[in-house]
């Protein structure tokens, strides 16, 4: 079962090009997904068990203007062992302006452990057999061990954390879009993005940094970032832009 939302963008989406900006960008998409698992949701949290995301990566064609109104699809692919694979479709009218591919894992709170996903959870989200990308997060090993030549110290917001006192994942794409900013990246020019959770960022984390190397591509620059604080790494990527010239 695939499930849409349809919004228009507002001031609070938009960044200082009128374009939405990453953090935004996600946000609908989970926006998306919150909807489709809201029932499911509901039953989980009552035994302790939340859906986590580990993996995401996007491939972003335009980023929609303020006003625009768009619509983002999400289905649930598939599940096995302690994953789920869900993907999105992100439509400004009839053109698809971005899709992207991720991979959660069951998450046991009372436990603070993973548990292999239930066997029925196919049949309480529906599955759709489709990709949205040809991106192969399984495959897909993010680097860690950069030198960063571009650093930005991040300070955490109240507003940045959710109900279990942890970073939204969306927000992380506001910490990406804070050190591309401040050190002359344009993210309106982000062709691919891709990142890995690899801890939570805790309400007790004051601040972090964000850092990134560059590297030349074929066909346009790419990069690769993580975000850590006193050698605890929280999450790692890399991101790519189409070529202007």
């Amino acid at each position: 079962m695939k499930v849409s939302i349809t919004r228009a963008l507002n001031y609070f989406d938009i960044g200082m090009d009128y374009r939405i900006t990453l953090g935004a960008l996600f946000r609908v998409l989970q926006e998306a997904s919150g909807r489709h698992s809201d029932d499911a949701e509901n039953a989980m949290t009552a035994t302790g068990k939340r859906w986590v995301l580990h993996r995401i990566a996007a491939r972003i064609d335009r980023l929609p203007m303020y006003a625009e109104t768009v619509t983002a699809t999400t289905w649930h692919r598939f599940s096995r062992g302690f994953k789920a694979y869900r993907e999105y479709e992100l439509y400004a009218g009839n053109e698809r302006v971005a899709a992207a591919t991720t991979v959660w894992l069951y998450y046991d709170l009372d436990a603070g452990r993973l548990r292999k996903v239930p066997p029925d959870t196919g049949e309480k989200y529906g599955v759709v057999d489709e990709r949205a990308t040809d991106f192969d997060l399984e495959a897909w090993k993010p680097e860690n061990d950069i030198a960063p030549q571009y650093t930005t110290r991040i300070t955490t917001r109240p507003t940045d954390f959710d109900p279990l006192n942890h970073v939204n994942n969306a927000v992380y794409f506001d910490y990406l879009l804070a050190l591309l900013y401040r050190n002359g990246f344009d993210s309106g020019k982000i062709r691919t993005v891709s990142m890995q959770y690899d801890r939570q960022i805790g309400s007790d984390v004051v601040s972090l940094e964000a850092a990134c190397e560059t590297k030349s591509a074929a066909d346009g620059d790419a990069g690769i970032f993580k975000m850590y604080n006193d050698g605890t790494v929280f999450a790692t990527g890399e991101w790519t832009e189409r070529n202007t010239s």
